[in-house]
């Protein structure tokens, strides 16, 4: 995503932590019904556009890489590169130098890393990739209109070797009949209101906010939009800055 102004890996040991408060009686996402398994190969592809004047951006390509302790998610776009960066810091260094401490050939993204399936650690879809200090629900934990929770915890990027407060509340709104090129399909349209700490020192009272539509048989989602907003500390204009607004919408997947 890109801009709006005023006044970030984890896993290095078997053991993964939910660093989330989470609604009594949730199950891991991964065994919600109905939901497709993870299985290598199984791809994703989508068509990004501006949110606001609905032109093309990009076309993106996921798709399982590996299916193991860790789920990994490559991804692809046309035209896109990677910029390399060598951090170091306490927890999720490993992650941070496996993907930028060496050159990433063009068109090729970071990856997606889930652990498990549904609860993501790294996450490659913002401004800068996340690293969570453990991972976060992808998706409502249950498939009900009507559920919520509210998320605590921390992340790093790569430009950034402070921990970062990540505050997000997610609630399931409604089933909906949803269209987009790759098909028809019943979703669960869910909204997530993110309050965080931005990377970059000269934001402040960042928040964004998502609205996705998830097909458990799928296994993801068939559209999103998210958008944002923040202001710029010292600045003589109080009014808040956007960030680019962007939609997502399938095109096919297998």
């Amino acid at each position: 995503m890109a801009s709006m102004t005023r006044r970030s890996f984890l896993l290095s040991s078997a053991t993964i932590p939910v660093a989330c408060a989470m609604n009594r009686g949730s199950v891991p996402p991964e065994r919600a019904a109905g939901l497709r398994a993870p299985n290598l190969g199984q791809s994703w592809r989508y068509a990004k556009h501006d949110l606001i004047s609905r032109a093309l951006v990009d076309v993106e390509m996921d798709r399982i890489a590996a299916v193991g302790k860790t789920i990994d998610i490559d991804s692809r776009t046309e035209g896109s590169e990677t910029k390399a960066s060598s951090p170091s810091s306490f927890w999720g260094t490993n992650w941070l130098r496996r993907y930028f401490d060496r050159a990433k050939p063009s068109m090729v993204l970071p990856s997606e890393v889930q652990a498990p399936w549904g609860m993501v650690l790294v996450d490659p879809h913002w401004n800068h990739v996340q690293v969570y200090e453990a991972p976060i629900p992808l998706w409502p934990t249950e498939l009900v209109p009507g559920w919520h929770s509210h998320i605590r915890s921390k992340y790093k990027t790569a430009e950034s070797d402070n921990e970062m407060r990540w505050e997000q509340t997610m609630k399931a709104e409604t089933w909906e009949t949803v269209s987009v090129p790759a098909g028809q399909f019943k979703a669960l349209r869910y909204i997530n209101d993110i309050s965080f700490r931005d990377a970059d020192p000269a934001r402040t009272d960042s928040k964004r906010r998502e609205t996705i539509w998830f097909a458990p048989e799928v296994g993801r989602w068939v559209a999103r939009e998210s958008a944002g907003q923040y202001y710029l500390d010292d600045s003589v204009d109080d009014q808040p800055h956007n960030e680019s607004g962007y939609r997502w919408e399938l095109l096919e997947w297998m």
